[in-house]
């Protein structure tokens, strides 16, 4: 068979946008059942054509549905799903569901992904010189971490004052305030409203900002 006639027919058995697309939501249903154990459902609202609606089926106090807006970048990545370029379906759908789990189940999410504060976590005995140093190593690794992490998004970046950490959007009209954490109480933090409308870094960032307000005091 001729080489034209080979990727004619080749292109005839691809699927379809919608059948690409498909094929994504499946594999987010599976992998997030699989990794995370979380049971979702990931479709096209007919009233919403442009976004992406995620819904866990499970009992959770977070919001029980996420609404994604389906910009070009996704559209671009689903054509070459569609065009089956090798992995993409696999590493892509995995990295959906990763942020997703970073939402809904943090700690699981946490797990799946070795990340330095796990491997710094101190133990709770001994008081020796020796131990008081690893626990300063810690304290600036674990800062360093979150700051490393806030600043890994554009603009974004990393303030302290006397009483709190900031969590900052460099614009070149304005400095925009996107949280705070407090560093004289546990788990104590807000998240502004021009962070709550950003929908992707809702599921990227707010985790982060949790994870690090909920580190014990003594180990920033």
């Amino acid at each position: 068979m001729k080489k034209k006639q080979l990727a004619k027919l080749k292109k005839q058995f691809r699927p379809s946008f919608e059948g690409a697309r498909k094929q994504l939501f499946d594999a987010m249903i599976e992998k997030a059942a699989a990794l995370y154990q979380l049971n979702i459902r990931v479709f096209i609202d007919p009233k919403q054509p442009n976004d992406m609606m995620i819904e866990l089926l499970d009992p959770t106090e977070r919001d029980q549905q996420i609404k994604v807006p389906l910009d070009d970048n996704f559209k671009t990545v689903v054509k070459r799903i569609q065009n089956e370029e090798k992995g993409l379906l696999d590493r892509f759908s995995e990295n959906l569901v990763e942020e997703i789990a970073s939402y809904w189940s943090p700690d699981a999410a946490r797990k799946q992904v070795s990340t330095p504060e796990k491997k710094a976590t101190p133990a709770k005995a001994e008081t020796t010189s020796a131990k008081v140093t690893d626990d300063k190593s810690t304290d600036a690794a674990a800062f360093a971490t979150f700051s490393e992490k806030i600043s890994a998004f554009p603009k974004f970046a990393v303030k302290e004052t006397a009483q709190q950490i900031e969590v900052v959007e460099k614009t070149a009209k304005e400095e925009r305030l996107l949280a705070t954490i407090s560093k004289t109480e546990e788990n104590s933090f807000t998240i502004e409203t021009a962070l709550e409308r950003k929908y992707k870094l809702k599921l990227d960032v707010i985790p982060v900002i949790e994870a690090f307000a909920k580190t014990p005091l003594a180990n920033r």
